[in-house]
C-alpha cells in the first residue's frame, strides 16, 4: 500500500472535516467519494453539491432546504443537500465561492450540528461528515477578508492537497487502471489490462486537463480497442502525436518577436481556455490576468469561445 492510501485510509477513519485543495481537474471530487467509500459511513449518502454553479439564493436552498412559499417560485417544500447526506458524507465543492452570509450559515450549521430551512424556524439535527474542496487560496482569501478565519479552521481540520496529475505517473496509471474497468462496464466490453507502451505513454504525457482528461483518455482507448488488452494505437491521436508536435513548436511561429509573441500568446489563451472549459473567471483567475484583460484578448485573437465550451460540453457526456 502506498504512503497516500494509507494515508486516505487513516484520513477515512476520522469524522472529522478535510479540506481537499488543487487546480481544477486534479480529482478532488474523486479522492472526496475515495475517502467517503473508505468511511465507516460508506452505507450512508455521498451527496455533492457545486457551488459555483450557483446563485447565492439557490445555494441556500440546495444546502438547507425550505418551506413552501418560502420565497417566490418556492411552491413546495424542499429537502436540503445537509439533512438529505444525514449518515453520510456531504461533500461541498468550491467552497470559497460561497458568500460571507452564507459562510456564517454554514459555519454555524457546522458548530452546532443543526440548520433551519430557510422560511422556517425549527431545526433539523445533522449527523454527516462534510469534505470541502477548492482551486482557490483559502489562507490568502482570509487574508484579505473574503473568508472567514474561524470557517476556514473548521473546515481544514484535515487537508489534503492534490498536485496536477502529470507529476504523479503512479497515480496517473492507477486512476487510468479503475476508469478503464468502469468504460469497459458502461460499454458492454472486455478488459484485461494494459500493453507496456501503453503505460509509457500514459505515464510520459503531462495531462494539462488533469483527472477530467485522463478519464475521456480512457473511455476512448476502451471504445477503440478490440481485444481487451489496450495498446498504442487505442490512445486518442493527439497522445501519440504530441511528441512530435512539442519537437516542431518552435520552427512553427514567425520569425519576428512580435508576431511570435502574439502567435504564443494567442495559443497559450486557447489552451487555458480548453482547459477551464471556455469559463472566463476561472481562466482569468488561473492565468493571472484580469477578466477585463482576457476578454479584450480573446477578442483580438479572434479566439473562437463558444467553439470551446461546445467542445467541453461534448466531452463532457462521454463522462
Amino acid at each position: 500500500m502506498s504512503g497516500m492510501d494509507l494515508r486516505l485510509r487513516k484520513l477515512a477513519g476520522t469524522s472529522h472535516t478535510i479540506l481537499i485543495t488543487g487546480r481544477t481537474g486534479t480529482g478532488k471530487s474523486h479522492l472526496a467519494r475515495e475517502i467517503h467509500n473508505l468511511s465507516p459511513r460508506r452505507l450512508g449518502r455521498f451527496v455533492a453539491i457545486n457551488l459555483a454553479t450557483l446563485s447565492e439564493n439557490l445555494i441556500e436552498s440546495e444546502l438547507f432546504g425550505h418551506e413552501k412559499g418560502a420565497f417566490s417560485g418556492a411552491d413546495m417544500k424542499r429537502t436540503g443537500k445537509l439533512e438529505s447526506a444525514g449518515g453520510g458524507t456531504a461533500f461541498l465543492d468550491e467552497i470559497g465561492e460561497l458568500t460571507p452570509r452564507l459562510q456564517t450559515k454554514l459555519l454555524e450549521a457546522l458548530n452546532s450540528h443543526t440548520i433551519s430551512p430557510v422560511g422556517s424556524n425549527r431545526e433539523i439535527q445533522l449527523n454527516i461528515r462534510v469534505i470541502a474542496a477548492t482551486n482557490r487560496d483559502l489562507r490568502k482569501m482570509v487574508t484579505t477578508g473574503e473568508f472567514r478565519e474561524d470557517l476556514y479552521f473548521r473546515l481544514n481540520t484535515f487537508q489534503v492537497e492534490l498536485p496536477c496529475l502529470g507529476t504523479e505517473p503512479e497515480r496517473v496509471l492507477s486512476l487510468a487502471a479503475r476508469f478503464a474497468l468502469e468504460s469497459a462496464e458502461k460499454q458492454g466490453k472486455s478488459y484485461s489490462g494494459m500493453a507496456p507502451a501503453f503505460l509509457n505513454e500514459l505515464k510520459r504525457y503531462h495531462w494539462p486537463g488533469n483527472v477530467r482528461e485522463l478519464k475521456n483518455a480512457m473511455e476512448y482507448s476502451v471504445a477503440m480497442n478490440e481485444g481487451g488488452n489496450l495498446s498504442l494505437p487505442d490512445l486518442p491521436s493527439y497522445l501519440q502525436l504530441e511528441e512530435c508536435g512539442s519537437a516542431a513548436t518552435l520552427t512553427s511561429y514567425p520569425t519576428d518577436y512580435r508576431e511570435a509573441k502574439s502567435h504564443f500568446e494567442k495559443d497559450y489563451l486557447s489552451e487555458v481556455l480548453k482547459r477551464f472549459e471556455g469559463r472566463i473567471n476561472h481562466t482569468a483567475r488561473e492565468s493571472g490576468l484580469s477578466k477585463m484583460t482576457l476578454i479584450e484578448k480573446i477578442r483580438r485573437y479572434n479566439i473562437d469561445i463558444k467553439r470551446i465550451k461546445y467542445g467541453a460540453h461534448v466531452a463532457q457526456e462521454t463522462l
